[in-house]
C-alpha cells in the first residue's frame, strides 16, 4: 500500500493560508461596511463618499501589504514541510526510515520552485482584492443612493441590503487554469492545497528515482471523484523508461493529483508489491462530501453577513442564521461520520 507522506499536512497547510486570507477578507468586508455607515444618517452622506472611498482605499492597501508578507512567508514554509514529508514518506516505502536527509541543490531549487509557484497565485490575487474591495463599495453606495431616492427603504436600510448581496458573494473574481471562477477564500484553500499535494508527490518520486526505481501505485480512496477513479490502483512511470505503463505526466494530464486531489503515489516493485483493488466507486462518499462544503460555505456566507451588519435587526438575523447553518453542519458530520474541519467555517 502507498504510504502517505502526511495524511494533515494539506488539510494544515490549506488551514494556515486560509485563515491569513479569510481575516484579511473579513476585515476588509467589515471596513467597506463601517465606511458605508459613516455618517449614514445625516444629509449630504453621498456628497461625502469620495472621502470615505480614499480613506478605504488607504486602510485596504495597507492590509494588501500585511497580508503579502503573511502569506510569502506562510507558503514557503507549507512548501518545505510538504517536500521534506513526501520524501521521508518515499524513505519509509524504501525502508530507509530513520535516514538523515540530506538535500542537494536540485531538491533546493525545487522547493523553491514550488513554493515560488504557490507564492505567486497568491500574490496575483492581491491586485484583484484590492480592486474588488474599491469596486464593491462603489457599487454598494450607487445601489444605495438608488434605493434611497425612491423612498422605499431609509438610506440605512438600502445600504444593509446592499451590504447583505455583498456579504453573500464576498471578495470574487478569481480564476484558476481551467477558466473557473472562485471566492477568495476557496480559491486560496484550492491553490495551497494543491501546491502541498504536489510538493509531496514530488518528494516522494524524487526519493523513489534517487533509489532507481521508477514505477509507482495510484492510491485508493473513498469518497474520489469521477476524475480520479479509472486511476485507482494503476501503475505507473515516473520518468516515462520503463515500457508498458502509463507516466504519471499522462495520468496527471488524465485528471489525476487534480486541484484538492487526496490521492498519493506509493513504491511499485514488480513480483513483490501486491494489486490495489481499483477502481472502487463511491459516489455517495462524493455527493456527502459535496454536501460538507456546501455547508461550510454557507456557514461563511453568515458570518460574512455578521461582519457587514449596520442595523441591530441585520446582526441578530445573521448570526441566527450562522447558527442553523452550523447545526445543520453538526447534525450531517455526526450522521454520516465526516471529518469536521472548524478552519473551513472560519470567518474572523
Amino acid at each position: 500500500m502507498p504510504a502517505e507522506a502526511d495524511p494533515q499536512l494539506a488539510a494544515e497547510a490549506a488551514k494556515a493560508l486560509a485563515d491569513i486570507y479569510s481575516a484579511a477578507q473579513v476585515e476588509l468586508l467589515a471596513a467597506i461596511a463601517r465606511h458605508t455607515a459613516a455618517g449614514i444618517d445625516t444629509p449630504g452622506w453621498a456628497s461625502r463618499q469620495a472621502a470615505q472611498l480614499a480613506q478605504l482605499e488607504a486602510e485596504a492597501r495597507a492590509r494588501i501589504v500585511a497580508l503579502a508578507s503573511g502569506a510569502a512567508d506562510t507558503a514557503g514554509t507549507v512548501i518545505g514541510d510538504a517536500w521534506a514529508a513526501g520524501t521521508a514518506a518515499g524513505g519509509v516505502e524504501l525502508g530507509e526510515a530513520g535516514i538523515n536527509l540530506t538535500w542537494g541543490t536540485i531538491n533546493r531549487e525545487a522547493v523553491e520552485r514550488l513554493a515560488g509557484e504557490l507564492t505567486g497565485r497568491l500574490a496575483a490575487t492581491h491586485l484583484q482584492i484590492l480592486r474588488s474591495t474599491l469596486d464593491d463599495y462603489r457599487r454598494v453606495v450607487a445601489d444605495t443612493t438608488a434605493q434611497a431616492v425612491t423612498g422605499t427603504w431609509t438610506t440605512r436600510q438600502a445600504a444593509q441590503r446592499a451590504l447583505d448581496r455583498l456579504a453573500d458573494r464576498g471578495i470574487t473574481g478569481f480564476v484558476d487554469t481551467a477558466g473557473r471562477r472562485w471566492g477568495l477564500d476557496s480559491y486560496v484553500e484550492m491553490a495551497t492545497r494543491t501546491a502541498t499535494g504536489r510538493a509531496q508527490v514530488a518528494g516522494t518520486l524524487d526519493r523513489f528515482q534517487a533509489a532507481g526505481r521508477d514505477l509507482v501505485v495510484v492510491s485508493d480512496h473513498t469518497q474520489e471523484c469521477s476524475l480520479c477513479r479509472p486511476w485507482e490502483g494503476r501503475v505507473l512511470s515516473i520518468s516515462g523508461r520503463t515500457a508498458g505503463y502509463p507516466t504519471v505526466a499522462e495520468a496527471t494530464a488524465g485528471g489525476l493529483l487534480h486541484a484538492n486531489c487526496r490521492h498519493v503515489l506509493g513504491l511499485w516493485v514488480p513480483g513483490l508489491s501486491e494489486p490495489i483493488p481499483g477502481p472502487t466507486a463511491d459516489p455517495e462518499g462524493d455527493l456527502l462530501r459535496q454536501r460538507q462544503r456546501y455547508l461550510e460555505r454557507g456557514v461563511r456566507r453568515w458570518k460574512r453577513r455578521e461582519a457587514t451588519a449596520i442595523t441591530a435587526k441585520t446582526h441578530r438575523y445573521s448570526r441566527a442564521k450562522r447558527i442553523q447553518w452550523q447545526e445543520a453542519l453538526d447534525d450531517h458530520v455526526e450522521r454520516h461520520g465526516l471529518k469536521r474541519l472548524r478552519y473551513r467555517e472560519r470567518a474572523r
